[in-house]
């Protein structure tokens, strides 16, 4: 019994090291979305206590042979013989002990392949329609300017420009929070895609691609490439996870750049440049026509998670 106690001790607290271990090396970013970090370090706490009040059961049953014919009251026994405790200890020692051997690293292409960058996110809100096909409908006599509107010399609560806008971003049930953002974002000189909002901008841009054909954006991003893509072509890639790595969903943008065969798969940039939009594997997509990149280190906080806030403002 006191050995079962003893095992129990220095698995749990073992975890409990390995979260400490994550935290102090600026790593628990790469396994546990931002929003949840609070509460993963709050169990190392938890994990803590429990391993103390193991260890303190072992103590107690090593001093006291008597208390090794004791039961815990829960209805079940310990393992009977050595070969079934090591079969039960070693379900919990395996990943601790690889959590511990194995370096930490980013989620890569290899997995991004594996899963399957989105390049057209709009399919994660599924509008009752086509919305960029109903932009194409829209009357012909629309301000020319409407299609491009400069921050500059847009009138905050102008008629005919909130006209023009609804009819750039027409909404559903669905999508109305995207074409208040659309509205938005389709006056800014520069698009910049930041993290914060990194799914809900890639998001707004692919429902509403034919509004956005010109305007200029940077955004931030891994070297991703798939057989598919033409020579100049590689995707501005980022991995998105709600909880942790285990449910990252890979998300990118097509870039078209004339010099990409002087990137390399995994190196992070970031690239400048116009909006427009192509065809990939039958499907329309927006793509960026490259004018500028620029290599970086990886982010701090290589992922991006969705947006609680988005639509509630």
């Amino acid at each position: 019994m006191t050995l079962h106690y003893l095992a129990r001790a220095l698995l749990l607290a073992g975890f409990a090291f390995f979260i400490v271990h994550l935290v102090r090396t600026g790593n628990l970013n790469l396994y546990i979305a931002s929003r949840m970090q609070f509460i993963v370090k709050l169990s190392a706490l938890g994990l803590y206590a429990v391993a103390a009040q193991q260890f303190y059961a072992a103590i107690r049953t090593w001093m006291d042979k008597k208390s090794d014919e004791l039961s815990c009251d829960c209805n079940h026994e310990m393992p009977s013989t050595w070969g079934k405790s090591l079969l039960l200890y070693g379900w919990f020692a395996l990943p601790l002990i690889l959590g511990y051997a194995v370096p930490d690293g980013l989620l890569s292409s290899s997995m991004a392949s594996a899963k399957g960058v989105q390049f057209a996110p709009q399919q994660i809100v599924k509008p009752s329609a086509d919305l960029s096909a109903q932009e194409d409908t829209a009357p012909e006599d629309t301000p020319e300017a409407a299609s491009e509107p400069s921050s500059s010399t847009a009138v905050p609560g102008d008629s005919n420009e909130d006209a023009a806008l609804d009819i750039l971003f027409p909404t559903d049930e669905f999508t109305e929070s995207y074409a208040k953002f659309g509205k938005m974002l389709v006056q800014q000189d520069l698009i910049k895609v930041t993290d914060k909002q990194f799914i809900e901008t890639l998001t707004t841009l692919d429902l509403y691609r034919t509004a956005f054909i010109g305007k200029t954006i940077q955004l931030s991003g891994f070297v991703y490439r798939e057989e598919a893509m033409g020579k100049q072509q590689f995707g501005v890639s980022r991995f998105a996870i709600s909880c942790c790595s285990a449910d990252a969903s890979p998300y990118g943008v097509m870039a078209n750049f004339g010099r990409a065969s002087t990137l390399a798969n995994d190196e992070w940039v970031t690239v400048t440049g116009k909006l427009e939009t192509t065809q990939y594997n039958d499907i329309e997509i927006i793509q960026i026509n490259v004018t500028k990149v620029v290599k970086i280190a990886p982010p701090e906080d290589p992922y991006v998670s969705p947006d609680l806030d988005f639509g509630l403002e």
